[in-house]
C-alpha cells in the first residue's frame, strides 16, 4: 500500500511541476510575443487550476503516509521531489530559452542585472517552497508529534511568499512592460532563473535537515 501511494505522489508531483513550469515559463510568454495577450492569461489560469487541483491531492495523501510509514520513508521521498522538482524545473528552463533562441548557460553569465533585484531573492525564497512546503511540513509533524496538528496547517504561510512574489511584484511588472509594448527578456529569464535557483537551494537545505535531524 505504501508504494502504491509513493508511487501515486511521485505521478502527480511531475505532472504539477511540468504544467506549473510550462505555463509560467514558456507558454504565457509564448502567447504574449505571439500578440494574445488576453489568451496568455486565460490560458494561464485553466493550466494553473488544473495543476494546483491536482496537488491538493499531495497533502491528504503524506497525512496518511505518515501515519504508516516510517520517519526513513518520509526522508527518501523528500529527497526524490526536491530532485524532481529541479531536474525538471531546469531541463524545462533549457529548452524554453532554446525555443526562444537563447542559451540558458550564457543569460545566466549576462543576465548579471537580475541579481542585483530585490525581487529576484523574494523571487528564490517563494520558489525554494512552492510545491515542496506539504512535504516539509509533514516531515516536521514527524519529528515534532505533539505539535503535529497545528504544524501542518502551515502550508498557506510559506505560499504566502509566492502570492507576494507572483501577484505583487513579478506579474504587475510584466503586465507593464505588455502595456507599453516594452520587451520583457529579462522577465523571461526570471521567471525561469528564479525556481532553478529556488528548487537548488531547497535540495541543499533538505539535506541539511537530513543531517541535523538523523
Amino acid at each position: 500500500m505504501n508504494l502504491s501511494i509513493i508511487f501515486l505522489i511521485l505521478i502527480l508531483q511531475i505532472v504539477t511541476i511540468y504544467l506549473d513550469n510550462k505555463t509560467n515559463m514558456f507558454d504565457f510568454f509564448y502567447r504574449v510575443q505571439k500578440g494574445t495577450v488576453a489568451s496568455a492569461y486565460s490560458k494561464k489560469g485553466i493550466t494553473l487550476t488544473i495543476s494546483r487541483t491536482l496537488f491538493f491531492a499531495v497533502p491528504p495523501l503524506l497525512g496518511f503516509l505518515i501515519l504508516n510509514s516510517n520517519k526513513n520513508q518520509i526522508e527518501y521521498l523528500m529527497v526524490a521531489i526536491v530532485f524532481i522538482n529541479f531536474l525538471i524545473t531546469f531541463v524545462q528552463g533549457y529548452f524554453y530559452c532554446k525555443n526562444f533562441d537563447k542559451n540558458i548557460f550564457t543569460e545566466i553569465r549576462t543576465m548579471k542585472s537580475i541579481y542585483m533585484t530585490w525581487s529576484f531573492y523574494i523571487g528564490t525564497l517563494a520558489f525554494m517552497f512552492f510545491l515542496i512546503t506539504p512535504y516539509l511540513l509533514n516531515y516536521f509533524a514527524i519529528m515534532f508529534p505533539e505539535q503535529g496538528l497545528w504544524i501542518v496547517q502551515l502550508n498557506a504561510v510559506f505560499n504566502a511568499f509566492l502570492t507576494l512574489y507572483v501577484i505583487w511584484i513579478f506579474e504587475p511588472r510584466v503586465a507593464k512592460k505588455i502595456d507599453k509594448k516594452n520587451p520583457f527578456n529579462e522577465d523571461f529569464f526570471e521567471a525561469i532563473i528564479v525556481r532553478i535557483t529556488g528548487r537548488g537551494i531547497i535540495i541543499i537545505f533538505i539535506f541539511l535537515l537530513i543531517s541535523f535531524y538523523p
